[in-house]
């Protein structure tokens, strides 16, 4: 005897299962007590004993029941579909095999470590889970959020107001000087040789003789 010990038993279903509730009270009472049978012996869900089907003499002896009613309640039973027989007589609740079906597929799935529910998916990698229309989403710590200029600090934000204009040219505001660079410096000194060289040939400007330097722009 390796049967169940327990099982859910739902007894909505018990009540409102209509091949059962056209059977009598008595012939009810005769299928549980079958039932506890089938629960109690391999294979579970048969009415027998070490896999054979028991005689009419055998159940009265199981289940109480005189065997001279026993005869008339199976029938009763029988004729509303409450059991079935398999191919060698023997009787079987159909709800019980297939509920003693899902255990051991549940326990095989448990034993493999993994979730019945999902046995039959597909094994896919991190990367394909991750991909969205042909590409990976990169993954950002929770939180991040673009800076606006009023989250930078102060430093930052200045030269941001300062060097964001529309027309890309700088912005001074009141008080603020732009630092020079190595390029005002190189522009101041070809200034002052243009000027040294306007005041050599007598003031003359840009069109005359007098040879100017081209000032240095940014490249």
């Amino acid at each position: 005897m390796s049967g169940t010990v327990w099982s859910k038993f739902f007894w909505a279903d018990w009540e409102s299962d209509p091949n059962l509730r056209l059977c009598s009270l008595a012939a009810q009472g005769l299928w549980m007590r079958l039932l506890c049978v089938a629960a109690a012996h391999e294979p579970i869900g048969y009415v027998a004993v070490a896999g054979k089907g028991l005689d009419e003499s055998a159940l009265a002896r199981l289940t109480g029941c005189p065997e001279a009613e026993l005869a008339g309640l199976l029938g009763e039973l029988e004729r509303n579909r409450v059991f079935s027989r398999d191919r060698h007589g023997r009787i079987y609740s159909r709800r019980m095999i297939a509920d003693a079906r899902k255990a051991r597929l549940a326990r095989r799935n448990g034993l493999k470590g993994g979730n019945p529910s999902l046995s039959n998916d597909s094994a896919k990698s991190p990367r394909d889970k991750g991909a969205d229309n042909g590409r990976v989403k990169p993954r950002g710590r929770a939180g991040d959020k673009p800076q606006s200029p009023d989250s930078q600090n102060p430093e930052s934000r200045e030269k941001a107001l300062a060097f964001s204009g529309r027309a890309g040219a700088p912005k001074e505001r009141p008080g603020w000087h732009r630092p020079k660079t190595h390029l005002d410096a190189a522009n101041s000194i070809i200034e002052e040789i243009n000027d040294s060289s306007r005041i050599a040939a007598g003031g003359q400007g840009p069109g005359g003789d007098v040879l100017m330097l081209p000032a240095v722009g940014a490249r």
